[in-house]
């Protein structure tokens, strides 16, 4: 816990962090406009002059020429990442001229370290919203070495040109190119370092290799805008791309801790002596990154208000953002003697939990103690005689020997998994929400056929693909969705037919349905016995229901077993089968209609092993469908 001090002088620095934020934006919005599109044409200056240099001197080949094109729109979807340059240009001051001279070469050096980190940390998906270059590659190569040879070749060519570029930007090209060599190379050994074993961690050695991995790699941009360090900002920046870093690594502590990568926690825990999976964790070890950090913050916030404007509020406002970075991972809480004298209930307990759908159990109870499990019975159909047939991040995936189903026990409390869901809002991504996309307007044909009735309402809309293919196919559609986020960006299209709202807590609005939807929704309910109930007393009578889960005896999980994304014990805690799933539907008032199959993909979204997986006998998502009837009410006695 921190200090009263600290925490009162990290709420004042956050407050006035925000004030000169939103006092910048009201003054200057239409300058950082202009300075993003200025950016966003550099960038793509530089992508142009890159495919041309491919096809001229490949004369034409088509294979390079396609290589290119991939990456050029890759790097291009990827220009949010340049979102802090238009600040940082304001401050500075260079010209269009400078912009248009330098940027396009120091960012594709830049996206090169994108592009190889890809592929050094295998990612497939990039933030669960794009197919990065190597999947992209993998796909049309297959999985072999030569989309990894080919991947680690389009990031050296991405270096290359960019250098080339920056070299023939002007007279100042051969010095800017020179510091971009040494930025790239401290990024290099930044990144060799860590791939080091713990033998080799310190704390020392932590500092040098964010300066070299983080700090180094800011610089490849900022050059590109101030090359001669003139800028009173630059040191301050310089200090807090090496905070924001420790930040990260707090965020991505889970996964480093699986990779074996050197981490904040991890080191501070090795140089204390504390063992993997000793309390302390959270506790002395937590305690002294927090206090740390806070006074670096603080550091750092006295630094900024040392500068002139404009450079004070944009040093301010980037601070103010890693501060309330630090709250969301559940740092900078109230001290306990603060609440207690103002009669608060905030407690440590009520913290921001800090954790991911990939934390492992013994993290949880670190957190929240043994009460944040509890022990349940069958969720299908409430037998208690399970067993285990598998772990996964610490829990335990029991099978129910009364009707097969698949299910976590114990498993994390409700209340933390949505506390969960709220904090990871922005960055959380199930793979299977995709099939909402994929799937919508089968979904749609398929009611069709057997509807009577128009009126339909989505259970857990996500982001609205099914609602709008209904509303197209001339349903009257409604939804509801546990997160708020989903809810707000679909309000300015559905109005007041939409509502944030847990089902297995509240009753249904809008009066009764012709058909409801639940896809991919069921397998996240903690009590789908207790769910579905409320589901149909919102059909009238003879309503259809459409439900759509992971099947566990696809052939997905034959294949991968627990490795499949669709086994996560804290955001999936169901994992039906056929018979588990028909077995509550019956139980709960439906009569199962039929399986509804999965149609063929085709097109650009039939990937090359969803193609396979066709093959082998199964289909493209490995998920189950059921149609079923709201069975009438028996009537009154």
């Amino acid at each position: 816990m921190l200090a009263v001090a600290t925490w009162e002088g990290l709420q004042r620095q956050k407050h006035e962090a925000e004030a000169a934020g939103a006092d910048f934006h009201q003054r200057h919005q239409q300058e950082i406009d202009d300075y993003r599109d200025a950016i966003d044409g550099a960038l793509r200056l530089g992508l142009q002059r890159l495919e041309a240099a491919v096809a001229e001197l490949g004369q034409g080949n088509a294979f390079c020429r396609d290589l290119a094109g991939q990456t050029a729109n890759y790097v291009e979807w990827m220009r949010w990442s340049l979102g802090d340059l238009p600040y940082f240009a304001f401050a500075i001051s260079p010209s269009e001229e400078q912009i248009e001279q330098n940027l396009p070469g120091c960012a594709l050096v830049y996206f090169a370290g994108r592009v190889l980190d890809d592929f050094l940390d295998r990612h497939h998906l990039y933030r669960g919203r794009r197919f990065t270059l190597l999947s992209a590659l993998a796909d049309q190569r297959g999985l072999g070495g030569e989309a990894d040879a080919l991947t680690v070749l389009m990031a050296v060519l991405l270096t290359v040109e960019g250098l080339v570029q920056v070299q023939e930007g002007g007279a100042a090209g051969e010095k800017l190119a020179a510091q971009v060599l040494r930025s790239a190379r401290g990024l290099l050994i930044g990144i060799l370092m860590d791939r080091s074993g713990p033998e080799l961690w310190s704390l020392e050695f932590y500092e040098r290799l964010i300066e070299h991995k983080n700090v180094d790699y800011w610089r490849l941009l900022y050059d590109a805008l101030d090359p001669a360090h003139r800028s009173p900002l630059y040191p301050v920046l310089a200090r807090y791309y090496a905070l924001a870093q420790k930040v990260n690594d707090l965020e991505d502590y889970s996964r480093d801790e699986l990779q074996g990568r050197p981490n904040i926690v991890s080191i501070h825990r090795l140089v204390a002596g504390v063992a993997d999976n000793g309390a302390e964790t959270t506790g002395e070890v937590l305690h002294s990154i927090e206090t740390t950090l806070a006074d670096e913050m603080l550091q750092l916030g006295r630094q900024a208000r040392s500068l002139p404007e404009p450079a004070r509020a944009i040093a301010l406002l980037k601070i103010g953002e890693m501060q309330g970075a630090c709250e969301r991972i559940g740092f900078f809480v109230q001290p306990a003697e603060i609440a207690k004298t103002n009669g608060s209930k905030t407690e440590r307990s009520a913290a921001k939990l800090g954790l991911a759908w990939h934390s492992g159990l013994e993290e949880f109870v670190q957190r929240r103690g043994v009460e944040a499990l509890e022990r349940v019975a069958c969720p299908a159909c409430g037998g208690d005689r399970p067993q285990v047939v598998f772990r996964k991040q610490g829990f335990g995936f029991n099978r129910c020997a009364e009707c097969t189903h698949l299910y976590v026990s114990p498993r994390l409390r409700s209340e933390y998994s949505a506390q969960l869901a709220v904090e990871s809002a922005e960055t959380a991504y199930d793979p299977f929400l995709e099939t909402q996309k994929i799937y919508a307007e089968s979904i749609c044909r398929t009611l069709s056929q057997y509807s009577t009735g128009q009126r339909l309402l989505d259970l857990g809309h996500g982001a609205g693909y099914l609602m709008l293919m209904a509303r197209a196919y001339g349903f009257q559609v409604y939804g509801v969705d546990a997160s708020a986020v989903s809810s707000d960006a679909l309000k300015p299209v559905f109005g007041d037919r939409l509502q944030q709202m847990h089902v297995d807590e509240q009753t249904l609005p809008w009066g009764n349905f012709d058909q409801a939807v639940m896809s991919h929704v069921l397998e996240h309910m903690a009590k789908p016995r207790q769910t579905l109930p409320k589901v149909h007393a919102a059909l009238n009578s003879g309503g259809l229901l459409y439900v759509a889960v992971p099947d566990s005896e696809s052939l997905q999980f034959r294949v991968f077993g627990k490795k499949w994304d669709a086994v996560s014990p804290i955001a999936h805690p169901q994992f039906f089968n056929q018979e588990s799933l028909s077995r509550l539907l019956r139980d709960t008032g439906f009569e199962p209609l039929l399986r509804v199959h999965s149609p063929k993909l085709l097109g650009p979204e039939r990937k090359r092993w969803m193609r396979l997986f066709r093959r082998l006998g199964g289909d493209e998502s490995g998920e189950l469908a059921i149609l079923a009837r709201r069975v009438p009410d028996p009537p009154p006695a």
